[in-house]
Order: C-alpha cells, then structure tokens, then sequence
C-alpha cells in the first residue's frame, strides 16, 4: 500500500527539515489520512508534498492557449511582418557579401 503513494523511489536519508504551521483541523486530517494508508505522518506527508511538487512543476512548464489566443497565434504565424527598411538593407548588404555556390 504504502509504494502506491511514494513516488520518486529513491530512498536516502532524510536529512533535511521543513516546519509548517496548521492548525488542529489539518492535523486531524493529516493524522486520519496516515492512518489509514498504514504509514507515518511524515512519510505520508513527504509522499503527498512530492505528487504536489511534481504537478505544479508540470503544470507551469507548459502554456495552455484559449480557443481565441490559439487562432491569434496561428494568424500571426501565418502573416509575415512587413520588413523594415533596416531589415531590407541588412539583406541587401549579405546578398552583396555572400557568394552562394550554385
């Protein structure tokens, strides 16, 4: 039961700490959900502190687009910017510079 809620699998020694405040209501709550899984509070609370972790990483590593800011995105791939006058003489400048072997 217990691997069920670990995640990693990787076993080390713990030897770092972190302390959180709550109140009694969580307490119960985080007593009641160990107990019930046969396992300590902490190594219940080092599992569920790891699955949170991993979600919001995975959550913030990729933009979801709406429906409107999909089609904004595509449009703008799909029409070119007008080039600037910079931009045309920069290419006008490499075309005189570079000899393409054709």
């Amino acid at each position: 039961m217990l691997n069920r809620y670990v995640t990693s699998g990787v076993s080390g020694k713990q030897s770092r700490t972190t302390q959180v405040r709550h109140d009694d209501r969580l307490a119960m709550l985080i007593e009641r959900a160990a107990i019930s899984l046969a396992v300590d509070k902490s190594v219940f609370l080092r599992a569920a502190i790891e699955r949170e972790v991993i979600r919001v990483l995975e959550a913030q590593s990729r933009h979801v687009l709406s429906q409107d800011d999909a089609e904004q995105f595509a449009a703008a791939l799909d029409t070119p910017p007008t080039p600037t006058p910079r931009a045309l003489d920069a290419a006008r400048n490499y075309r005189h510079r570079v000899v393409h072997a054709d």
